[in-house]
């Protein structure tokens, strides 16, 4: 019985994936990819144009959730620090959940468009989200910001913290125990810190 395209289709992402992981995407074997799925690179280039295509397929849907995710605490928190904790746990139940995509972005993409990701994520993405809430609870704007460098340290600091949480074999009741606990911790500096930055204004 022919193979149906859909099952096609999942059985490469799923092959592709285990490759991508293993080796990275410049090392992946186009041929060890469909011997795993069982298919002939014919059937391959029948769904897909190259490893490249793949790639896409295996992390472009997950990124396009994460934007809109993130774009939606960001501005909660923006409104109401209070929201912190909460969309701490949104953020990192979000990435949890797709540890494998992300491995694939901060370790196996180079020879991609991905390439650099990491570096991309935390400058262009979390770096002006961060300014932002500094600026916008210690009462600046353009004009007088919060010091970069202090909140890109922080942002950094709070960076690895997710990777820790996200690849250090936590359950998710720990990451939600952790999480609740870190923000005591944080939003107690946070708070101590607005009081200096303020003094300084």
């Amino acid at each position: 019985m022919a193979r149906l395209a859909l099952d096609i289709r999942e059985a490469l992402l799923k092959s592709g994936k285990e490759e991508f992981l293993a080796h990275g995407f410049e090392k992946a074997s186009l041929r060890v990819i469909c011997k795993k799925a069982g298919l002939t690179t014919g059937a391959f280039y029948s769904h897909f144009s190259g490893k490249e295509e793949l790639f896409d397929a295996l992390v472009k849907p997950m990124l396009d959730g994460f934007s809109r995710m993130y774009e939606t605490v960001i501005a909660e928190e923006l409104s109401d620090l209070t929201t912190g904790v909460e969309n701490e746990l949104t953020s990192i139940t979000y990435a949890s959940r797709h540890r494998d995509e992300f491995r694939l972005l901060f370790e196996c993409s180079a020879g991609t468009k991905y390439e650099g990701f990491r570096e991309r994520l935390i400058n262009e993405v979390f770096y002006p989200s961060y300014q932002a809430v500094f600026d916008r609870y210690a009462g600046r704007d353009a004009g007088n910001p919060v010091d970069p460098a202090l909140v890109r340290l922080i942002l950094c600091m709070k960076f690895e913290e997710y990777m820790e949480l996200i690849y250090g074999g936590y359950s998710m009741e720990e990451i939600k125990r952790l999480i609740v606990q870190l923000a005591v911790f944080s939003e107690t500096g946070f708070h101590r810190l607005l009081e200096e930055l303020n003094k300084e204004a």
